[in-house]
């Protein structure tokens, strides 16, 4: 028996010394009150194994999020809660507002979600996004039918197949709801906007060991500007040559007012002769001050401030993106006879999203729009290459999703002989529309900046060298347009699975299961035509169409080597074999043990050997123009025309190359055209997981786990950075990559370099994950506390360098995502009677940015130069809430008040960052938030 202080230390002890794992509540059916809250690892599930029953004995590393535990979190999305886990890091969600499409995703272990498998009811989901996609959007997944979700923190391919690599995510739904259920929310942050409604109806019947489930539910997410946080409201660039915490407000360079920069010193006439005057010794780069005409250019700062001319775009950008999503569910198992029971599944969800930015800036010099001297709007008698102007005329570009997610699973379980089967077809489809507005049409663009003699036709003179507001809707209806890009995933699955016990031997049974599978995918991502054909200020994209299939066997088995004296050990193996028709057959297996002691403690390894098939846009992405600043190593002079010594090395093999001495190209970018290749092969993993659970007999309410891992990711998919390419051709004694440089057969210069994904690179990680649990009953109530955390020891990336390969730390540095050496989940919570409350504290340890974001001078001798560094501090984020229970006659009203980031703690400040100078797949952008849900039960 433990008295009340025992328990307390035992508390404490959960809290600040060990860690954890998540939260099951649990009440008995005859008694309301007798809600408690218990928090296990994983009793529950299989997850990691097809073979039935607990799995009190497995070797895999588990952590289960019970219903109730994940509506307490005041959260709408279930992806936002499974973006709060430890073992999860650098997902996109829906702080992404560029380069963002509405999507949450998780990312196991940093490794991408792309290697993050995600499951319902144990069966591959369909993928989501804008096209040709690999990763599901957790927002396709209605969060009202969840009983719960299982996290496997392992490599699972063997049972699996392909993408189960940095862990899976297995969502399970809800199989015993028998009456009604109607459900609300209604959230708002402590500024007053990004307010969020979530309604739902659900609906079950149980009979007879047969059940249906139905639910429909509503939600809209309301925007945040970046103005309305002071964290977010301008640029800012640090002030590396200081280092001393200060920094200046940053911006574009293109601004409203106008910006020339002359490159070509022509002498113009005498209004131009009139404005160099005016500038005196400063003169090449020039704004167009409302209140003094043109005059030097002030890059010291941006215009919010008044400090410089930079033009803040901030303001103009979402940092929470808005979204509304519709979702239906249906589902249900009915019992035929005691062998047979057929079950479906039916999943609706429409999402319609949005992401404004800033007004469009223009570059003449990027797009090859050069204002002509005889333009009408051109005072100044000669050309100019390079003028810089932002379009707010224009408004925002806007891009906006309208998506829908279609799943049907049609299934029967039955029982033959000792064993259980299940056969399944699954047929899932995400498809839609993206619009975007804002963007220009080149050649519209340049003969409208043209001489007035080619501007003929419906052409509009355009004019942005008077300044803001002298671009009329004339002129912008003859150079904007709106692209509609269309796109598609979709699935099949077809599976048999059986499971059993083989054979009975003297410490228990042999217990298999096995199964085929095929799946077939295909996709496709059709960009409007302006953007495939490159005739836009954006860049060239073409279409991306392709597919595959895939057919699988696998097996595994859970052998009992002992049993005897309070001491178990058993031994786990499982393996696949597949065939993909677009790279041939493989095979992938993984092998686990397992010793059960007396007093409670368990140790735990398995070893897996994963593997991740190439995803559709991997090999049929359509080619995709980009201009990375990169020169041509044959060239005799540099990008300002001066004279450059070329290594011996490069002489020969630039000769060899039929590149002429003394050849010439001052170009500072060079075309490089991206796209898939058929020739991939899968990547390989290979991982290792070690652990302990200790459940201690003298306080049976203490949960304790440790696991250690580590993985290692080779030939990973991507593509040779250009540089890389063009030093490999001609700057090394055996030259490679020389076909994927293509030269003008006349005058030699590099029309396009060609950097098609190939298998390159890998990626080690290593660490520690602590989890500890304890419940019980105190004087105040029940007393319930969770710690989950990772300690992080390694993330190290090997990546293609000139002559071989060069390695990134991530464990403490930012140069490719937020990877803190600790980080951890905390909840408290105690339950009196009907009432309940909870704290929950959320922590991301601190770490080091650099100039330049590369932090390779720290930590490699080969590197001479040591970076400019700084110290990214620690971020605690605090939660609140209360819950109240009613029972009546009329049913079970569960009511739910709340507040999330209670000291309205910002984001770690990150200069490297991009919108918000933080980081949106790790940190809260919202701020304080207030929420109430109302559950009411019939």
């Amino acid at each position: 028996m433990i008295d009340g202080r025992t328990r307390i230390w035992l508390l404490a002890a959960c809290l600040f010394v060990a860690p954890t794992s998540t939260g099951i509540l649990a009440q008995d059916a005859d008694d309301p009150d007798s809600v408690r809250i218990e928090y296990v690892f994983d009793e529950l599930t299989v997850t990691g194994s097809r073979i039935r029953g607990e799995a009190e004995g497995s070797t895999a590393p588990v952590v289960i999020l019970a219903r109730e535990a994940i509506r307490s979190r005041g959260l709408a999305s279930v992806g936002d809660v499974l973006q709060s886990l430890t073992v999860q890091s650098n997902a996109t969600n829906t702080q992404a507002n560029y380069q963002g499409d509405g999507a949450t995703r998780i990312s196991l272990r940093g490794l991408g979600a792309h290697r993050t498998l995600v499951l319902v009811n144990g069966r591959r989901f369909v993928p989501g996004g804008l096209g040709a996609d690999a990763a599901v959007d957790l927002n396709a997944l209605p969060s009202t039918v969840i009983e719960r979700i299982e996290v496997l923190k392992d490599g699972a391919s063997a049972v699996y197949g392909s993408d189960a690599v940095g862990g899976v995510v297995n969502v399970i739904t809800r199989s015993d709801l028998d009456g009604v259920e109607f459900e609300a929310y209604q959230g708002v942050s402590g500024a007053g906007d990004g307010a969020a409604i979530d309604l739902a109806f659900s609906a079950g019947l149980e009979r007879d060991q047969s059940n249906i489930l139905f639910s429909a539910g509503y939600h809209d997410q309301r925007p945040v500007w970046t103005y309305e946080r002071d964290f977010s409201e301008s640029d800012k660039s640090y002030n590396w040559g200081r280092n001393d915490g200060s920094f200046t407000t940053s911006g574009s360079s293109a601004t409203p007012e106008g910006h020339i920069v002359d490159r070509s010193g022509a002498a113009g006439n005498d209004a131009w002769k009139a404005v160099n005057t005016a500038a005196g010794d400063e003169a090449g780069d020039y704004f167009l001050d409302p209140s003094m005409g043109w005059r030097p250019f002030n890059y010291a700062g941006n215009s919010l401030d008044g400090t410089g001319d930079l033009y803040n775009y901030q303001p103009e950008n979402y940092i929470f993106t808005p979204q509304k999503r519709y979702t239906t569910f249906l589902g249900g198992t009915h019992r035929l006879s005691d062998r047979l029971r057929p079950f479906f599944e039916v999943v609706y969800t429409n999402r319609q999203s949005e992401q404004k930015l800033a007004p469009t800036p223009l570059f003449t010099i990027e797009e090859g729009t050069p204002i002509s001297a005889d333009n009408r709007y051109n005072a100044f008698g000669r050309d100019f290459v390079d003028v810089r102007r932002r379009f707010v005329e224009a408004g925002n570009r806007i891009f906006n999703q309208d998506l829908s997610t279609f799943r049907i699973v049609l299934g029967l379980r039955s029982r033959l002989a000792s064993f259980d089967s299940d056969v399944f077809y699954a047929f899932g489809r995400t498809s839609g529309t993206t619009v975007n507005r804002g963007r220009f049409i080149r050649s519209n663009l340049a003969r409208a900046l043209g001489p007035d003699e080619e501007c003929t036709g419906n052409c509009v003179p355009l004019d942005i060298l008077h300044g803001a507001g002298t671009i009329t809707p004339e002129m912008l209806a003859y150079i904007q347009y709106t692209g509609v890009a269309r796109g598609y995933t979709q699935q099949k699955i077809l599976q048999w699975n059986l499971t059993g016990d083989l054979a009975e031997f003297t410490h228990g049974p042999l217990s298999v299961a096995a199964g085929v599978s095929s799946r077939w995918e295909s996709g496709a991502y059709t960009p409007d035509p302006i953007t495939a054909s490159g005739n836009t200020t954006g860049f060239r994209t073409e279409a991306t169409v392709g597919g595959f299939s895939v057919r699988a066997l696998y097996g595994e088995t859970r052998l009992p080597v002992y049993h005897g004296n309070g001491i178990g050990f058993h031994l786990n193996a499982a393996g696949r074999v597949f065939h993909y028709d677009t790279f041939g057959a493989g095979l992938t297996y993984e092998t686990g043990a397992g010793v059960e002691f007396p007093l409670g403690l368990t140790l735990r390894a398995t070893y897996s050997a994963a593997f991740r098939a190439p995803g559709i846009a991997e090999m049929f992405l359509g080619a995709n123009d980009v201009f990375p600043l990169v020169s041509d190593p044959c060239s005799a002079v540099d990008e300002a025309g001066n004279p450059r010594e070329l290594t011996s090395q490069q002489r020969r093999n630039c000769a060899a190359a039929g590149i002429p001495s003394g050849f010439r190209d001052t170009r500072a970018q060079l075309r490089a055209r991206e796209g898939g290749s058929t020739d991939l092969e899968p990547e390989r993993a290979g991982m290792i997981t070690a652990g302990m659970r200790y459940r201690p007999g003298f306080a049976p309410d203490l949960q304790l786990d440790l696991n250690y891992y580590r993985n290692r990711i080779e030939d990973e998919i991507g593509s040779l950075p250009a540089g890389v390419i063009l030093s490999n051709c001609y700057s090394q004694d055996n030259p490679t990559s020389c076909g994927q440089i293509v030269r003008d057969t006349d005058t030699k210069l590099i029309s396009h370099i060609v950097q098609t994904n190939t298998n390159v690179g890998e990626t080690e990680t290593a660490g520690l994950d602590l989890e500890a649990a304890y419940s019980g009953n105190t004087s105040w109530g029940i007393l319930s506390a969770r710690l989950e955390a990772n300690l992080l020891f390694q993330y190290d990336q090997f990546i293609p360098a000139a002559g071989g390969t060069e390695v990134i730390k991530a464990r403490g540095y930012y140069d490719v995502g937020v990877f803190p050496r600790w980080r951890h989940s905390a909840a408290l919570d105690l339950k009196w009677r009907r009432a309940s409350a909870g704290l929950t504290w959320e922590y991301v340890g601190g770490f080091v940015e650099c100039e330049d974001n590369d932090c390779k001078g720290l930590y490699r001798s080969d590197v001479v130069e040591t970076p400019a560094y700084r110290d990214v501090e620690s971020n605690s984020v605090l939660g609140l809430r209360g819950t109240y229970r009613l029972f009546t006659g009329a049913g079970g009203t569960v009511l739910t008040l709340g507040m999330n980031n209670v000291f309205n703690q910002p984001p770690a400040v990150i200069f490297n960052g991009l919108l918000g100078t933080s980081d949106f797949s790790t940190y809260d952008y919202m701020g304080r938030y207030l929420f109430l849900r109302v559950s009411h039960f019939l």
